[in-house]
């Protein structure tokens, strides 16, 4: 980090605080394991305990394409984020009033997963111009850097977290407990609105481009993908890889079951996946600009294989907290790679477009990933998920070494210029 200029030095620590702050205080709330089971204590069905990992990723999926046309034309993106951010804040903040005063109640199920799904969708109105304000502010060699290091400590602050959720569970089980876990991660996204709008922004020329109303922009979106073939090869593997989401629903439920174990377990784990996650995100960091984009997202695809072979076998305590540490692992070396592959394929003037494209088209294989994970669990348990889900990741693994990153003269570099 010493080599960062000092006029990027303060924006560059924003967007690291910002993202600890929010990431780091939703790990109490963690949908793999508090998420999850929560749902199922409140009677939710298989089919809503496999959704529950990937609720909010879905709205964030569906959000961006409804306001990338409107942002395709902004030039400045920190006022967008000041207006829209607090809304996106709230869901949290319900869900843990109405499980304080609503209990076990069929509301309170609807409400876990619907604010899930709601939080994600108020905010992915607005993540096109966070993307936006990051591909403005920090310059493109330096964003793998930035992604890793908001993962890094946003992770560090998962492990306390962990702790939290274990101290909390164990002295006030319940409903109680888990709506205490929701304020938290309510707290922690109000702290992450403060970081975020003390962004230094450049001011940004008026885009000229052709205006485009919302039908426009969509009928006008598969020409752009169809004229680069590397926009089509990222989707494909990304769809594959989402077979994660087949078997980590179940996953902390599974290892309870195996071991005999309580909901304070759950805390355990969350740690575990921490751990793993700072672990990650530090590989990332050292050596993100030196793989790239395309060798982390290669080696998150092999880590989330590890996981499901490693889920049909583990039987000790220790086993499922590697494997946990795994799946964190996994996760931030994925999340590093896709934010820095995303910017990089991006077309100038249809930055936000594409970008809500990539998240909406990961939506029906999200979807199809959560259903056939909860039909294979009913028939077959942890063996069917995990079987399946490492078939369909080893297809991932191999539709990734296609895409090639070498950039025209046109684009920024994505290496640091000597």
């Amino acid at each position: 980090m010493t080599h960062i200029p000092n006029n990027l030095r303060r924006n560059w620590w924003l967007h690291v605080l910002e993202g600890t702050a929010l990431i780091g205080s939703a790990a109490a709330i963690n949908p793999n394991t508090v998420g999850s089971t929560l749902v199922e204590r409140l009677g939710g069905s298989a089919s809503a305990i496999a959704l529950m990992p990937m609720a909010s990723t879905l709205g964030y999926s569906i959000g961006p394409i409804i306001t990338a046309h409107w942002l395709d034309r902004q030039a400045d993106f920190v006022p967008v984020l000041r207006a829209a951010l607090p809304a996106s804040r709230l869901p949290l903040l319900l869900t843990a009033l109405t499980l304080w005063l609503a209990g076990t109640s069929r509301l309170s199920l609807w409400m876990v997963v619907g604010g899930s799904i709601a939080y994600g969708v108020i905010g992915g109105l607005s993540i096109g111009a966070w993307q936006q304000l990051v591909a403005k502010t920090m310059p493109p060699w330096e964003r793998p850097s930035l992604f890793a290091h908001r993962y890094l400590l946003s992770n560090l602050l998962g492990l306390f977290m962990g702790w939290l959720v274990v101290a909390i569970l164990s002295h006030l089980p319940g409903t109680n407990g888990y709506a205490l876990l929701y304020l938290v991660a309510f707290i922690g996204a109000s702290i992450s609105y403060q970081f975020i709008t003390r962004v230094r922004e450049p001011r940004g020329d008026p885009n000229t481009g052709v205006e485009r109303t919302f039908l426009q922009n969509l009928r006008g979106l598969p020409q752009v993908f169809s004229a680069d073939r590397r926009l089509q090869l990222y989707l494909l593997t990304a769809m594959l890889a989402n077979a994660h989401l087949m078997y980590i629903g179940f996953l902390s439920g599974h290892a309870r079951a195996v071991l005999g174990l309580g909901e304070s377990y759950l805390g355990t784990l969350t740690s575990s996946q921490m751990a793993g996650a700072a672990i990650g995100s530090f590989f990332a960091s050292r050596l993100g600009n030196r793989l790239g984009p395309r060798g982390l997202l290669l080696t998150s695809r092999a880590l989330f294989m590890l996981v499901a072979i490693g889920a049909l076998v583990a039987t000790h305590d220790y086993a499922f907290r590697v494997l946990f540490g795994l799946y964190g692992m996994a996760f931030f070396v994925n999340l590093v790679g896709h934010n820095t592959i995303t910017l990089a394929l991006m077309p100038e003037g249809r930055s936000s477009s594409v970008l809500a494209v990539f998240s909406l088209a990961l939506v029906p294989s999200m979807l199809a990933c959560g259903e056939l994970g909860a039909f294979l669990w009913q028939r077959g348990g942890m063996a069917y998920v995990a079987g399946t889900a490492a078939i369909a990741l080893f297809a991932a693994f191999l539709a990734i070494w296609p895409i090639q990153l070498q950039r025209s003269v046109a684009h920024a570099p994505l290496t640091r210029p000597t």
